[in-house]
């Protein structure tokens, strides 16, 4: 799926692209065609080693250090673990910080730069509305549905990611431009490093996973590719789940 060119020439921009879920979207765009632009806040081997996998495919990598959090930084380019009732505001500000005002602030300038990019190029046609106009794809969680103790502040940060997505989806349709949310379930990754190198907790968590096993970050990756192909052109303001069935048996949901 990702060797047949559907971004050809096409420039994507990817957060967190050092490691896990963001390295996978980016080498996988790259084989799709597209350049990438890395960003990456501390691990800069990771984001390195991205860019030289980037590279490998053909196409033109940019390795760009920034605070998604920082709104000055961007225009250059988890949860607490505690109950809330026990977190510091420091605590719960960073994550919001991390996982909503940074998707916020990178999703406004992407937009900024899509519509003048529209202008520019002139009215597109009804028919061809939702194509090459520019797509922001927002990566969530499950847990934006489904709330587990300890984790107030990472499900109030992916909730709100879904209903930006939602929010501006309707505010950009006029241009062509579809805004989509991916929420991974377990997906192996360093943030999953206690189910990576624990084989007895992988197991037990995979138990619960109806196709009874992880997933990987190519699985998400080629969703992301899908919603930024013209395969997608009807597709926006959606939460797509890629978690293996595994929302189907939450009571909660």
């Amino acid at each position: 799926m990702a060797d047949n060119q559907k971004l050809k020439d096409r420039v994507a921009i990817v957060t967190g692209a050092d490691s896990g879920i963001g390295q996978g979207v980016a080498i996988t765009f790259a084989k799709a065609g597209a350049d990438v632009v890395i960003t990456y806040r501390s691990d800069e081997k990771g984001a390195k080693e991205t860019a030289k996998r980037v590279i490998e495919t053909g196409r033109k990598a940019l390795v760009v250090q920034t605070d998604v959090g920082d709104e000055s930084q961007n225009k250059r380019m988890g949860g607490t673990g505690k109950p809330v009732h026990e977190s510091d505001f420091s605590e719960w500000e960073k994550v919001i910080r991390t996982n909503l005002h940074g998707p916020f602030m990178c999703s406004k300038l992407a937009a900024k730069q899509f519509i003048k990019q529209i202008e520019s190029e002139g009215k597109q046609s009804t028919e061809n509305r939702g194509k090459r106009s520019g797509n922001i794809i927002n990566i969530s969680s499950v847990h934006e549905e489904s709330v587990a103790a300890g984790q107030g502040a990472y499900a109030v940060s992916k909730s709100g990611l879904r209903n930006l997505t939602r929010a501006m989806a309707l505010e950009l349709a006029d241009y062509g431009i579809r805004v989509n949310d991916v929420s991974p379930g377990m997906i192996l990754t360093p943030m999953n490093q206690e189910s990576m190198d624990d084989s007895k907790t992988r197991k037990e968590k995979e138990k619960e996973i109806p196709l009874k096993r992880a997933g990987i970050p190519d699985d998400i990756a080629n969703m992301v590719l899908y919603l930024c192909s013209d395969d997608a052109s009807y597709c926006t303001g959606a939460t797509f789940y890629v978690d293996g069935g595994w929302m189907l048996t939450r009571p909660d949901v």
